[in-house]
């Protein structure tokens, strides 16, 4: 299931966060939080999990039930994906993980939040292959799909980004603030756990 909103509504925050909540209660059996924040600190256009995840490391710095990875000081892109899904499946083999990236979109849509109960496939608008993430995923449209992608990306707006960024930020942290009061107690070592990088809703 999708849903989605424009970032700029009013409603957006309150409504993705409830979803995103409610999936989680729909299989509550997750000992900690992991939020992978994709996208590179190199080109505006694909800032928007790091400037998210930046945003998101200062509220829960230090918070043992939330797990932040990707932010634009440490960005997950491309090139340090596998290790850093290989790093979560090792650490955080009980974890809720929420998988957030920037997105390519019809022109109508650019400025709508995604709320998708999925794993995220990173890299489709740019036809790379890469390997999925998260047992759900959110994404913002920050431009336009087109033959000329890189084009089209090149005259994307920081302050768009940031925006929007802080919007999917606000959400993110509600929905933890209502997830963490029902996490599962971690298991004793030796407990066998979900890898919770592949499945899926």
């Amino acid at each position: 299931m999708m849903r989605h909103i424009h970032y700029l509504d009013k409603k957006s925050v309150a409504y993705l966060s409830e979803a995103l909540t409610n999936h989680y209660l729909s299989k509550p059996a997750y000992t900690e939080i992991v939020i992978i924040c994709v996208g590179t600190n190199r080109y505006t256009w694909d800032s928007l999990g790091p400037m998210v995840g930046s945003r998101l490391s200062e509220r829960f710095e230090g918070n043992r039930h939330v797990h932040l990875y990707g932010t634009l000081e440490k960005p997950v892109h491309a090139l340090n994906l596998q290790k850093t899904i290989a790093h979560i499946t090792k650490t955080h083999n009980q974890a809720y993980t929420i998988a957030v990236d920037a997105a390519l979109g019809q022109f109508y849509k650019i400025g709508t939040l995604q709320l998708v109960e999925e794993p995220l496939q990173p890299g489709v608008s740019l036809n790379k292959e890469l390997p999925p993430i998260g047992h759900i995923h959110l994404k913002g449209i920050i431009n336009n799909h087109s033959l000329l992608n890189h084009k089209v990306m090149e005259h994307t707006s920081l302050t768009f980004i940031d925006e929007m960024s802080a919007v999917i930020s606000r959400l993110l942290v509600k929905s933890c603030q209502d997830i963490m009061p029902q996490l599962m107690p971690a298991p004793q070592l030796g407990n066998e756990a979900p890898n919770h990088l592949s499945s899926a809703t």
